[in-house]
């Protein structure tokens, strides 16, 4: 009998012991996952919805990536084999890790769709009365897309995965070209498809969606002939449609190959002996009495250094443009803190944010504004908070999920609208009206899907949702304004 009580004992410890080890085993093994696997930020995707129009391939290129459906010889070139069967054990840990996180990023997204459809939304019914046109309001414009049936070439819906900048991610991410017309760089689809930037349909279609959107200027994306990406062009197109319909249009200068303040000057004089006695070129006045100049922006203006711009800017300079036929407000970017001395140094007008992140830099910040508007007061200069409906761009950057910002239906959108008005600016921009890549665009969208991705959309407001958002903004910030 005491015998039975002790075997009883024994197995009764041995199963307790064996439980232990394995709850302690799991929690381990857990552990080690969590540590070795951590999780990317959330891309922005929705799951598949099967009443989506589903677009087929236009191209059997091949397109090198690595993630679900990437073979043994993909992984294989960023863990090559030492010979002695660690590199097919290590390719066999990357192809599971990468379907832990693929299913992980699944479920987060499909929690935060049904957190979405839950909320109570703000919902912008199109109002078919005509608002006027606000010149003080500016939106972010690109000319630069090409299509296979007008243009007989693709171009930036092409566009090509970008290599990961940072330095110390050792994350492997796809690479190669997207085939458009079902796979294009972008993670929402325009409801016009691929169109061309130089039809004279679209062109006309989008100033008559920006007029009835009370948005008075197109800062066009340009850089000079023989530049890539130069949509010169096509400036002579765009600023006959935005003069139909009583817009204006201010040349936003972009970086290029050589660019420097020394050719600036000459490609600003071939803009100003091109298109300054054009009607639609945006003009303002620096003073009630002053004369009107055009209005030019200038992206990445703090990589010359203030002392640059200043023989430029200065009445002092040797090379000053002051008071010459190339006369203008000249807008420089603000990125940093810092950049508020290089602005006020160089003898810039004004300046611009750009970025609709808000957060990543510290002029995209909203909680700022503010105080850049105060700034700016002080120093008579002008400041354009640039807002936008939200931001992503992991079909071109895969590995830059951290800043992908959710448009949750028009809230981001409004949120950036009241702090742009409640920093007491006069002027703002909107990034953008259609710069697809980076997802920040209020053109028009439809949902489409492929057979590997579902592309985002405006549903269940509807594919003029933004146009819609952004006329009611811009007629309460134009409301402010006579009010002052």
């Amino acid at each position: 009998m005491l015998g039975g009580i002790t075997s009883a004992v024994s197995l009764r410890r041995c199963f307790y012991l064996s439980a232990t080890v394995f709850v302690l085993s799991t929690l381990m093994a857990m552990a080690i996952i969590i540590k070795l696997s951590p999780l990317e930020s959330v891309k922005c995707r929705q799951p598949r919805v099967l009443t989506t129009p589903t677009l087929e391939w236009s191209s059997t290129a091949p397109v090198a990536s690595v993630g679900n459906n990437a073979g043994p010889s993909d992984i294989a070139k960023s863990n090559p084999d030492d010979g002695d069967g660690e590199g097919s054990q290590r390719e066999l840990n990357e192809k599971r890790y990468l379907e832990m996180r693929e299913k992980n990023i699944q479920n987060k997204i499909s929690r935060l769709s049904w957190k979405m459809k839950n909320k109570n939304l703000p919902m912008v019914y199109h109002n078919a009365t005509s608002i006027e046109i606000n010149y003080n309001v500016h939106v972010f414009y690109y000319a630069w897309y090409r299509s296979l049936e007008y243009d007989r070439v693709w171009k930036h819906w092409d566009h090509e995965y970008l290599p990961n900048w940072k330095k110390n991610d050792r994350r492997v991410f796809r690479e190669g070209r997207h085939r458009p017309p079902a796979d294009i760089g972008a993670s929402y689809y325009p409801s016009l498809g691929c169109y061309s930037s130089r039809n004279p349909q679209v062109i006309d279609l989008h100033m008559r969606q920006l007029r009835d959107a009370g948005v008075g200027v197109l800062v066009v994306s340009w850089t000079p002939p023989n530049t890539p990406d130069n949509t010169d062009p096509v400036m002579p197109d765009l600023l006959n449609a935005a003069h139909r319909y009583n817009l204006k249009i201010a040349p936003h200068i972009e970086p290029y190959p050589g660019r420097n303040p020394i050719n600036l000057i000459e490609h600003i004089r071939y803009l100003f002996s091109k298109y300054s006695s054009h009607p639609a070129l945006h003009r303002a006045r620096k003073s009630r009495d002053g004369p009107a100049l055009p209005v030019i922006y200038i992206y990445d203006s703090y990589v010359f250094p203030s002392s640059a711009w200043w023989e430029l800017l200065s009445e002092r300079g040797n090379l000053t443009l002051r008071g010459t036929e190339i006369d203008a407000i000249y807008m420089g970017l603000l990125v940093d803190s810092a950049h508020r001395s290089h602005i006020k140094k160089s003898r810039f007008d004004g300046f611009y944010t750009y970025f609709a992140v808000n957060g990543f830099s510290y002029g995209s910040t909203w909680k700022n504004w503010r105080e850049l508007n105060k700034f700016a007061i002080q120093n008579g200069l002008l400041f354009v908070p640039s807002l936008g409906p939200g931001y992503i761009d992991t079909q071109v950057r895969a590995w830059n999920g951290e800043n992908t910002r959710h448009r949750k239906h028009g809230q981001y959108y409004s949120v950036a609208w009241k702090s742009a008005i409640k920093s007491g600016a006069n002027v703002v921009s909107i990034t953008s009206f259609n710069e697809w890549h980076e997802g920040t665009q209020i053109e028009p969208a439809k949902p489409v899907s492929n057979k590997d991705f579902t592309y985002l959309d405006y549903e269940p407001e509807g594919s003029d949702f933004y146009l819609n958002l952004t006329k009611s903004w811009v007629q309460q910030f134009t409301d402010r304004n006579h009010r002052l």
